[in-house]
């Protein structure tokens, strides 16, 4: 026996494991949460929607536990879905938290973690900071998204079920895999995406149709909102830094809530000659989130040394002060990188 073939039956033992240590938390507790880190995406609340079927299926009920955002870009997947707002004193037995190892990144609902009795963390980022104590992890940055995750790892039970909880599944991973692959464009669209996105296909889910929802929905406001953001543009250190921001009184002007947005940075990810990009969005007061992208820099190294985190080439963070304030301070840290290419 080869060795690969070793690692896989050392992988499909370790996922077995998991998902019977998983279900037997569920049969324990009297209450279940699914929740994903702040600024959710299509990922981590794409994910929770594909595991509140899951565990319906299996017979336990959840809710998804959200900041209070705008989840409207998701109607498409959200006929069966049960959500709350996250309210003080929320307490659940069973805690399972998706595309997020670090309680830094859920905010508030970091009262979750402490008020559960069990905690099941699901995540496919590179552990950082604050790293989550759980009963039980499966952390892989191998894989493109946590929905793939959650496929693979319940994968003999999505196969058993009725066709159109199989289809309803293969839809939520396929987006989740649109968005962490950026419509399959980034550089973790490798082979085993394609084969994966053959098997959801295969289970009902059809591509240019979920494209159309996900991709194609943007409002008139989200396009003013992006056309006055990419008219931000600005470039720094030679040219090989650009920034970009909206803030809060774009928004007020437009009457367009920024917590609904996909990120701006997508649409200029095609720049030539850039060594890294960095959107600044303002989501309340002097809070700005920053996307970080560069095909040359590790960016999840700057995120996760001011408390954020995600991959090497695509993380994000939380700045507070204003505008001026926070460019500074990344352009430093570019600066910095830059050098020591």
């Amino acid at each position: 026996m080869s060795w690969f073939s070793r690692l896989c039956i050392s992988r499909n033992d370790m996922k077995n494991s998991i998902r019977n240590e998983l279900f037997a938390l569920a049969h324990k507790a009297k209450s279940i949460a699914i929740t994903t880190h702040i600024h959710s995406d299509g990922d981590g609340m794409v994910a929770a929607f594909a595991l509140q079927e899951i565990l319906r299926i299996k017979g336990f009920a959840s809710t998804i536990i959200t900041d209070g955002e705008d989840l409207s870009r998701y109607s498409f997947l959200m006929d069966k879905a049960v959500h709350q707002p996250f309210a003080e004193g929320m307490q659940y037995e069973l805690l399972m938290v998706l595309d997020c190892n670090s309680r830094d990144r859920l905010g508030p609902r970091a009262a979750l973690v402490d008020a559960a009795e069990m905690l099941f963390v699901l995540d496919h980022h590179v552990p950082e900071h604050g790293v989550i104590s759980a009963d039980l992890q499966l952390i892989d940055p191998h894989y493109v998204s946590a929905g793939a995750m959650l496929f693979r790892l319940f994968e003999r039970d999505i196969m058993g079920f009725e066709p159109s909880a199989r289809k309803f599944i293969s839809e939520a991973v396929y987006v989740t895999i649109l968005n962490d692959t950026n419509n399959f464009s980034n550089a973790n669209t490798r082979a085993e995406v394609f084969q994966l996105c053959a098997c959801l296909a295969r289970q009902g889910a059809q591509p240019h149709l979920l494209h159309q929802a996900f991709l194609q929905n943007q409002s008139p406001q989200e396009m003013l909102y992006v056309g006055h953001s990419l008219a931000s543009i600005r470039l720094h250190l030679e040219d090989r830094v650009l920034f970009l921001h909206s803030d809060l009184a774009l928004a007020k002007d437009l009457n367009y809530d920024p917590a609904s947005a996909m990120s701006v940075s997508r649409y200029v990810q095609g720049v030539a000659n850039l060594s890294a990009l960095a959107y600044f969005q303002e989501v309340q007061q002097e809070v700005w989130k920053i996307s970080l992208r560069s095909l040359k820099l590790n960016v999840q190294e700057i995120a996760a040394s001011h408390g954020g985190g995600g991959h090497r080439k695509a993380s994000g963070l939380t700045l507070k002060g204003n505008l001026q304030e926070v460019q500074d301070i990344i352009l430093k840290e570019l600066s910095q990188a830059i050098k020591k290419l």
